[in-house]
């Protein structure tokens, strides 16, 4: 109850690592100077908002393959654009300088994969650039995941198209961040700890220590930065 009025929310177990995700890819294109940018399997549309915010003057566009999603990426953000596609079978009559894709690849069947990573190469222009977030195969698969990748995964499944040009591993492995996910809510079917306070230090300490692991071996996830 705040206010005389009683409010409820949806606890998101993920949280944490969803915004990671947005800001380390933010911090890659920060580095180059474009004016385009494709974003493939969009979601809600969060990440281009955030990009927008920084950077308005960038021509952007959020692709998905769900119109669920690109209705909400709509209603949150009306003043983006956002387009349900399907880049194995649909069509963009466009070249963007950057493609970005998070946690995308491993919601693929592995027969679509390599159609799927040529179609974004068809859609960067030459020199450009993609970067790109996936699970490490130091995480257990989920449910609807068919696969998780290492460097040398990507390096297989890219090399056609794209040369990779860095490599970040991130979202280091630790029984300490774990217990400190758990003492959150865990995935909030018990209880949920919704202090702003705690939440906030939470969030910084593992900003500060578990964002970045010391190599590949440590991580549960990867992006890589690519030239077409």
């Amino acid at each position: 109850v705040e206010n005389g009025q009683f409010s409820q929310s949806q606890y998101w177990s993920w949280g944490m690592h969803y915004l990671d995700d947005i800001q380390l890819v933010l911090e890659q294109i920060s580095s180059y100077s474009y004016d385009s940018l494709m974003h493939v399997g969009c979601g809600d549309g969060r990440f281009l908002r955030e990009l927008a915010t920084e950077y308005p003057s960038v021509d952007t566009l959020g692709i998905d393959y769900s119109e669920r999603s690109i209705a909400m990426a709509w209603g949150m953000n009306p003043d983006l654009n956002y387009k349900v596609t399907n880049l194995i079978s649909g069509c963009i009559n466009k070249r963007f300088d950057i493609a970005t894709c998070i946690d995308v690849l491993e919601y693929m069947s592995p027969d679509d994969i390599s159609t799927f990573i040529s179609q974004i190469a068809n859609l960067v222009i030459n020199d450009g650039y993609l970067i790109l977030t996936v699970p490490h195969k130091n995480k257990p698969v989920r449910n609807k995941h068919y696969q998780h990748f290492s460097l040398k995964d990507l390096e297989s499944l890219l090399a056609p198209q794209f040369d990779i040009i860095e490599c970040i591993p991130f979202d280091k492995q630790s029984k300490i961040l774990t217990a400190l996910e758990i003492a959150l809510g865990g995935r909030g079917k018990q209880f949920i700890i919704n202090s702003p306070s705690i939440i906030n230090t939470v969030w910084k300490v593992y900003q500060r220590r578990y964002l970045y692991p010391d190599s590949e071996s440590n991580c549960r996830r990867i992006a890589v930065v690519c030239r077409r």
